[in-house]
């Protein structure tokens, strides 16, 4: 008998354990996987993001699964919204690199996240380099080059920034301006958009030629420019001077611009940028100047 009691309190014990393994709480979190525009789950070295300046972000979105919840019950969200700065329109209205975070919670509340890099880019962005810059102006004295960082604007999209236009010695005082101008095809818009500069459509200034190209194609698409708009740019120098730079037209076709990118032959390699600019100060025509930027 009491062999019985022993092997039936072992039985007993052995059961319960069962049991207890059975009912024990979920505390996995759902595992999460990133899509790419086909859905496909990509892999990590694949996750990161490249879009232009001024398109719209379509996410391609997550796959979930879950150990112990149906996939319906698992609960995704993400930050996008907070973390994407976009126009009224969804258009993506800013230079910058951000993350995306993905969360998933099952049913018992256990949680897991994945992030999802960004980078949002300036159609411009093959343009944006050193260069040496050479000077050659009517009435100042020639100018030693120099080195000039030219870079992309943050919100205009075909927006180039050139730090140190003008640059010549006043006073004892080294006087220099940053001046934009704008990449422009007469096959586009030639109406320009606060929004977008050059870069509408023949049909449409305020809708961007390259809304539905990648990022890949929308770059190789810029080096197909071949003008600069040079719009009037007021500034004001250290010595209180009143000055006014604005593109040149050029003289065999007053609809285009004079500033330009030069390509070497049969190739979309930069060779040279040119910039032909008038400058005024003090509301009088001061002088014509071309500034050459050779990239290094």
């Amino acid at each position: 008998m009491k062999t019985f009691s022993t092997i039936f309190a072992a039985i007993f014990i052995l059961c319960l354990a069962f049991l207890s393994s059975c009912n024990k709480p979920d505390e996995t979190g759902p595992i999460i996987y990133l899509l790419g525009v086909n859905n496909q789950i990509l892999e990590s070295n694949q996750t990161d993001t490249i879009l232009l300046l001024y398109t719209k972000y379509v996410d391609p979105g997550v796959l979930v699964e879950d150990n112990v919840s149906d996939i319906e019950d698992v609960i995704v969200t993400d930050d996008s919204e907070d973390v994407l700065s976009v126009t009224s329109d969804g258009y993506l209205k800013k230079v910058e690199d951000v993350k995306i975070t993905y969360k998933a919670i099952d049913e018992a509340q256990n949680e897991s996240s994945i992030e999802k890099n960004i980078s949002i880019k300036n159609i411009s962005e093959p343009f944006a380099e050193t260069y040496i810059t050479n000077r050659s102006s009517m009435y100042l004295p020639a100018i030693a080059s120099y080195n000039s960082i030219v870079a992309v604007d943050s919100r205009i999209p075909g927006r180039i920034s050139f730090p140190k236009v003008y640059n010549h010695e006043e006073s004892s005082q080294n006087i220099y301006f940053r001046i934009v101008a704008d990449l422009y095809s007469p096959d586009l818009s030639t109406q320009y958009s606060s929004a977008i500069a050059y870069m509408g459509t023949a049909a449409d200034k305020e809708t961007p030629y390259f809304l539905d190209m990648s990022y890949e194609e929308g770059i190789n698409s810029a080096l197909d420019f071949e003008y600069l708009m040079i719009s009037a740019q007021p500034f004001t120098d250290n010595l209180g001077n009143q000055y006014t730079i604005s593109g040149v037209s050029d003289p065999t076709n007053n609809d285009l611009p004079y500033s330009r990118i030069e390509y070497l032959d049969n190739s979309n390699t930069i060779k040279r940028i040119v910039l032909e600019l008038n400058v005024t100060k003090d509301g009088e025509y001061t002088d014509r100047v071309t500034e050459i930027y050779t990239p290094l």
